[in-house]
């Protein structure tokens, strides 16, 4: 069709640790497969909070860097990104204008063999992720390189929706990992922000193991136990582990670390049994200590899980098409309102997630 959007409005930083403001840029026609999306709803997410700042913690004094890794100021944050199709490029077949749809956001090069098998997200020679090496969500309207990373929403509530590109299919790919477990298992999810609280309502409709919420936050504690979990702790409490691993009989199967600090990863391990999993997820930043031998003597695995495939957020999107799954709190917010919804996020005062809303 012919090309009507002539300028993306958005909000940007210009320097690592900075805050946001507008900008203006011009769009060029587009090209092959390309397309461009209005932007109804984009959420916030934990990870914004590291560009934004620059890098997460490694441990041992070490920091990563993503000016090191490519992501060239100025950035337009946002990759949980819902909206309309606004125009098409040439090529494009089975994408209309006007339709509703949630834009997968972790692109890669397209053309190496982890691409062609379907993981973007997993790419390491040359990813192109909304959001990050690309202009994303923060704005009014989003280049997509490619029709195939639109997924239709069809009747679903878009600012919904939103989240399913990040929390969504982060929760559902770290789930996908665990091991198989029963009625009398425990699962317990450690972090309950917005990824750990999708992951909880997930598992209450995916599985039949009982489900233990660990938070500092006796708020989202109290939302854990209203949207599936069977148990809260606080981690912050003296012997925490030893606690919680009596309320489960110890019998925790599995651990999902929404958090992944040293704090976080010290309790996964500790809680699990022997023979049991531990999920990485989060990047709160640090290190793990423990002894070689506990790994044989225990029989642990710790897998790391990082988002999840355009597979993920097909069959996410196809789930909630057709099942009521439980609905973690949103917080709506004007996209204008970006800076204060961010120090909000970063001083933990979110329940749930956050969903901007351009005006």
């Amino acid at each position: 069709m012919q090309y009507q959007c002539q300028c993306a409005h958005r909000l940007a930083f210009s320097a690592w640790g900075g805050s946001l403001s507008e900008r203006a840029d011009d769009l060029a026609p587009l090209t092959g497969h390309e397309v461009v999306v209005r932007v109804t709803h984009c959420g916030i997410c934990h990870s914004d909070l590291h560009l934004q700042a620059g890098g997460f913690e490694l441990g041992g004094g070490k920091r990563s860097s993503f000016e090191r890794a490519g992501i060239a100021l100025p950035v337009t944050m946002g990759h949980e990104i819902a909206g309309e199709v606004c125009a098409t490029g040439p090529e494009v077949t089975g994408v209309a204008v006007g339709e509703r749809v949630v834009v997968y956001p972790w692109i890669g090069c397209g053309a190496c063999a982890t691409c062609a098998a379907g993981d973007d997200h997993l790419c390491a020679k040359g990813p192109r992720n909304l959001g990050f090496q690309w202009p994303g969500g923060y704005a009014d309207l989003v280049r997509v390189p490619h029709a195939k990373y639109l997924v239709p929403l069809g009747t679903l509530d878009p600012a919904r929706a939103a989240t399913f590109a990040c929390a969504g299919i982060t929760a559902l790919s770290a789930i996908g990992k665990l091991p198989a477990v029963g009625g009398d298992d425990v699962v317990a999810v450690i972090g309950c922000g917005g990824v750990g609280m999708t992951a909880v309502a997930l598992l209450g409709s995916q599985v039949k193991a009982r489900i233990v919420a660990i938070d500092p936050d006796p708020a989202k504690r109290a939302a854990a136990l209203m949207h599936g979990a069977a148990l809260a702790f606080d981690p912050n409490e003296p012997e925490a582990w030893k606690t919680i691993n009596k309320a489960c009989a110890f019998n925790v199967a599995a651990a999902i670390d929404f958090v992944g600090s040293e704090a976080s990863a010290a309790l996964a391990v500790n809680l699990v049994r022997r023979g049991g999993r531990v999920v990485m997820v989060g990047l709160f930043g640090g290190e793990l200590r423990m002894p070689l031998p506990n790994f044989a003597l225990k029989s642990l695995a710790i897998v790391g899980s990082y988002v999840g495939s355009l597979r993920d957020l097909q069959r996410l999107v196809a789930l909630a098409q057709h099942t009521a799954l439980p609905e973690i709190p949103l917080d709506r917010r004007p996209l204008a309102e970006v800076n204060e919804a961010l120090s909000d996020l970063a001083q933990g005062r979110v329940l749930g997630r956050v969903v901007l809303e351009p005006r």
